[in-house]
């Protein structure tokens, strides 16, 4: 969160649970959160605040980013974790289509499971969720 404040002000907002423990590498699980911010700046609303929900359930943990702006159409849903593939939506945005790839690459390694959901008037959420720590 320092480091996305950091480059892009008060943008991201942050909600989270307190003592949240995974056996995750936090160095492959910053990757992931870095990638999905960076999307979501790119692709989202300008000018309108990213979340950060960082939260415990009963069985997993999960990471919800969300930002506003235009819906990820369904069609574009079904290859956005594809590699090399881009969305028609990406327009002008440079890339190789590598980075949700390697997102859910990251996070099925560390068996969790990421998603999309996208709709008009609700925003995009990319949701991750990994395993609690277990004693």
């Amino acid at each position: 969160m320092e480091d996305l404040s950091f480059a892009y002000g008060d943008r991201f907002v942050l909600f989270s649970d307190v003592a949240i423990r995974s056996n995750c590498s936090r160095k492959e699980i910053r990757r992931v959160i870095e990638n999905l911010a960076i999307n979501a700046v790119k692709y989202g609303a300008p000018d309108t605040p990213i979340t950060l929900t960082l939260e415990q359930i009963e069985t997993h943990i999960s990471l919800t980013i969300h930002n506003e702006g235009n819906p990820i159409s369904s069609d574009a849903q079904s290859i956005l974790f594809q590699q090399f593939r881009r969305t028609i939506s990406a327009g002008a945005q440079t890339g190789w289509g590598l980075g949700l790839f390697l997102a859910k690459s990251i996070i099925e390694a560390h068996q969790g499971t990421i998603e999309v959901e996208s709709a008009q008037g609700k925003g995009t959420s990319f949701i991750v969720k990994l395993p609690k720590l277990t004693y």
